[in-house]
């Protein structure tokens, strides 16, 4: 399982994280501190590599993927946004590889 750690202003510690499609990698995003919630969404012209668009981190929680990357997602990447929940503003800009 691949980790990104969100600070208190919403920013992605991790600028890229590379998960295996082959290995069906989970990905966690963390908030730290009083931080967030975090939306996690992909919705930057690219679908998301998992089963979800969209997840929620809340303050000094987590959120997991549920299972790894979809079967036709390898040597790719996915460009995500984190947002603050309450008021959908855009914090960072991340990417998710996905490696075979």
């Amino acid at each position: 399982m691949q980790v990104v750690t969100i600070d208190k202003k919403g920013r992605a510690l991790q600028r890229v994280v590379k998960v295996s499609e082959e290995l069906r990698e989970e990905l966690m995003w963390v908030a730290l501190g009083d931080g967030g919630p975090w939306m996690v969404t992909f919705d930057k012209g690219t679908a998301s590599p998992f089963s979800e668009n969209a997840y929620t981190v809340s303050a000094g929680d987590v959120a997991r993927t549920g299972g790894g990357p979809r079967t036709d997602t390898k040597n790719n990447t996915y460009k995500y946004n984190v947002r603050n929940a309450r008021t959908n503003e855009i914090t960072d800009d991340p990417d998710v590889d996905v490696e075979p």
